[in-house]
């Protein structure tokens, strides 16, 4: 069975990366693009590669047609592109949040405009979005990051509805703690269990297969961030007001 052919942004390092090698295992044709070079031309032995930005739609959209032309069209998007870093009050740094929503949000927007037009053609396509569990409720020590994850949750889901129609899914996936450049340099007071961008590929790929409308991963986190979502608001504030000052050295 020939296997479909995978877009992967931000597929030179961390999860991206790691699901790029854990898909060309399984036999994927992959076409992989990240804005770091040197990260990137490590994994021209896998796939096609495009140094790019996916905040430069025009940019972005050249650089998938010539993917296209090596590789053939495009049956899933996987964007994997992300940015996060602390925000704590009393410094809000707004050029932060605006390269979050910049990347995380209209990035993905981007990479999907791009990709859009072929796939509604062939009146099939899967599109992967990498969310996170930090969108389901405003973290007080993530605020911009959670901010721009909440907004990719939203508009994935806004998007289902019309491209079910064209025979395109959605697939939301919120990991829970990975250890990639996001994390590893968060100064939580105590340890905190992270799975590995390995193991996190492995639970990408899964999604990817079984094609499901929203995949939270691992069981633990799918647990207590379902948990949060649902209760009301002022237990969640309560429960901020306790935690949050205990989940970090640094004071919010």
């Amino acid at each position: 069975m020939i296997k479909p052919t995978v877009l992967i942004t931000g597929a030179g390092n961390g999860i991206g990366k790691a699901t790029a090698l854990a898909l060309y295992a399984k036999g994927y044709k992959l076409a992989l693009i990240d804005r770091d070079v040197a990260s990137l031309s490590k994994l021209n032995a896998i796939g096609a590669i495009a140094v790019c930005s996916v905040t430069d739609s025009s940019a972005l959209t050249l650089a998938i047609q010539s993917l296209e032309t090596q590789v053939g069209p495009i049956d899933i998007l996987v964007a994997c592109a992300g940015v996060g870093s602390l925000t704590i009050v009393p410094d809000l740094n707004i050029p932060d949040l605006r390269q979050m929503i910049e990347v995380n949000l209209i990035g993905v927007a981007n990479a999907i405009e791009a990709i859009l037009p072929g796939m509604i053609e062939r009146k099939r396509g899967h599109i992967v979005g990498i969310a996170s569990v930090a969108g389901f409720r405003g973290l007080p020590w993530m605020i911009s990051y959670s901010a721009s994850k909440a907004a990719l949750i939203a508009y994935l889901e806004g998007l289902r509805p019309g491209l079910k129609r064209r025979g395109i899914t959605v697939t939301t996936v919120c990991p829970g703690f990975v250890r990639t450049a996001i994390t590893q340099d968060t100064p939580f007071r105590t340890p905190v269990k992270m799975l590995t961008p390995d193991q996190a590929a492995l639970y990408l790929v899964r999604a990817i297969e079984r094609r499901p409308r929203d995949y939270v991963f691992p069981f633990s986190t799918r647990v207590g961030m379902t948990v949060l979502k649902i209760v009301p608001n002022r237990l969640f504030d309560w429960m901020m007001d306790r935690a949050g000052p205990r989940a970090l050295t640094s004071e919010f």
